[in-house]
Parts: C-alpha cells; sequence; structure tokens
C-alpha cells in the first residue's frame, strides 16, 4: 500500500521560506558564536529561558516575524526581507529571482549573503548591525 501526499504550491512555497529564514538565523548564530556568543546570553537579552532559544534555534518552535526580529537583534543582526517577483524559464522547474536583493549591492540593499530557495519569491538576509 503505498500513499501520496499533495502538497498545494502555497504551502510548499511557505515551507520553502520558513526553512530559509530559519537557516538564516541558524547560519547567523553558527557565525556570532565563534565571536562567543552563547544561547544562554541571547535568552538573558530576551528575558527567555534558554531552553526557548535552543528550541527556536534547532527548529522545534515555530518562529513569529516578531521572533525573528528579536532574535535578530539579540544577534546584533538586522532582518532585512524583500518580495522578488517570480521569474520562469520554459522547461525548467526551477524559478529565479529578480530584485535588489540578488546577487548585487544596490543603493541601501544589505551587504551580507542573501539565502534564497527555488521557486520562493520572498528573499531573507541578516546582516550584522553596524
Amino acid at each position: 500500500m503505498s500513499f501520496q501526499i499533495t502538497i498545494s504550491p502555497s504551502r510548499k512555497a511557505a515551507a520553502r521560506f520558513v526553512t530559509t529564514v530559519r537557516r538564516a538565523i541558524q547560519k547567523a548564530y553558527v557565525e556570532e558564536q565563534k565571536s562567543g556568543l552563547t544561547q544562554t546570553a541571547i535568552a538573558r537579552a530576551l528575558g527567555v529561558h534558554r531552553s526557548v532559544i535552543n528550541r527556536e534555534l534547532r527548529g522545534k518552535k515555530d518562529l513569529t516575524l516578531g521572533r525573528v526580529a528579536e532574535l535578530s537583534w539579540a544577534m546584533g543582526r538586522v532582518p532585512t526581507f524583500a518580495m522578488s517577483k517570480i521569474v520562469s524559464t520554459l522547461g525548467s522547474n526551477l524559478a529565479a529571482t529578480s530584485g535588489p536583493l540578488r546577487g548585487q549591492q544596490q543603493g541601501n540593499a544589505p551587504s551580507a549573503t542573501t539565502l534564497s530557495a527555488n521557486n520562493n519569491s520572498a528573499l531573507v538576509a541578516l546582516e550584522t548591525a553596524s
């Protein structure tokens, strides 16, 4: 007996975006760990128990946009968000995105590496606050 699970395109895009955001947070945390930042320090800054931060960083707890901003602040980062238009290529199941955060620095665009997922129309970056 086999099962087929169908995921709507909108849920698929949402899941990819959530994964992209979580990976950006995890990457920022790993980078800040090298400077001595700990989960305990983040928890103290946000007034929560360390286990809450641990669950959030490991992906065991859903994050609100407010919490993403708080975690970013506690790590000395600034969250950046942009919605780029999906550009489809005929014969391809992958989509490219275009916009100010796509690998090129324009105006006030962040200089941090931007993480994006295929077929996802939003980009997220966490840059070091200056």
